[in-house]
């Protein structure tokens, strides 16, 4: 790890208390950042907020729906007048469900979406409101930046790259993430705001766990076993982790990634080759 890319930079990640956020903020944390831990589980923000404290800056716990977008309005003008400014926003909240397109209902397809793509823009829009509002006037006024002035990370997955016959709301969503990345880097690339996104892949997390658990069950498998078929089909043969998605986040978040924006980056042991 090159230690202390990040030092002293203001990082906002959402949904940082479990699973691929923890590990975010977790590497954030160690390389200088202050994490703001936007996450809806009060009981795992204030736990990850201890950690993250303990292995880097001083971090902040912010329980929140991301959904809500007037609640994302008032984390960003508190983050804001805490710290005086925002520099990173990783947008990685979100909800994840298996079920069958005759299966489908209105109520799950709103509820998925309401967080994993309009909680998800919202987010991204009210922040980098607050990093233009930020820019010197200087910056406004060219209409071009010589540098970076912020970054924005969109965590998407590899179900966005096609759909999927038990989880077409979830595609969706995860695909959308991927318009939502190129169209926000194109309008803030004037401001010198940088916009992409990550495609992560098998990342053992509760979530995947309760994912074996269902579809386990559904095939008539031990518990485990679908979780250990499905990694046997990633090329490389194993999962990824959460550590590996901070380390990809923190490169492009750092002064590393400053020439890159409106790219999605598989980070999926060659799942998807697009």
């Amino acid at each position: 790890m090159n230690a202390q890319r990040l030092q002293g930079k203001i990082a906002i990640v959402t949904g940082a208390g479990r699973g691929i956020g923890y590990g975010i903020g977790e590497y954030f944390a160690r390389e200088g950042a202050h994490v703001i831990v936007a996450e809806i589980n009060r009981e795992t923000v204030y736990k990850a907020t201890e950690h993250f404290s303990s292995v880097g800056a001083e971090a902040l716990a912010y329980p929140i729906d991301i959904g809500d977008t007037d609640a994302v309005a008032q984390m960003v003008r508190d983050v804001t007048a805490r710290y005086g400014r925002i520099d990173i926003l990783v947008n990685n909240a979100g909800l994840s469900e298996r079920v069958g397109l005759l299966e489908m209902t209105p109520e799950r397809w709103d509820t998925l979406l309401r967080v994993n793509q309009r909680g998800l823009f919202f987010c991204l829009q009210t922040v980098a409101n607050q990093m233009v509002a930020q820019l010197p006037e200087s910056v406004k006024q060219a209409g071009k930046a010589d540098k970076s002035y912020g970054k924005i990370i969109n965590i998407s997955s590899i179900a966005g790259r096609r759909g999927r016959a038990d989880a077409i709301h979830y595609s969706v969503s995860k695909s959308a993430v991927i318009t939502i990345t190129q169209g926000a880097a194109m309008a803030l690339a004037a401001y010198g705001i940088n916009v992409n996104a990550i495609c992560p892949s098998v990342v053992p997390t509760q979530l995947w766990y309760q994912l074996d658990e269902v579809l386990a069950k559904r095939d008539g498998l031990q518990p485990g076993e679908w979780l250990k078929q499905r990694i046997e089909r990633v090329p490389l043969k194993r999962a990824g982790t959460a550590e590996q998605i901070g380390a990809m986040c923190a490169f492009l978040a750092s002064e590393e990634g400053d020439y890159i924006t409106g790219q999605t980056y598989n980070v999926d042991g060659g799942s998807e080759l697009n």
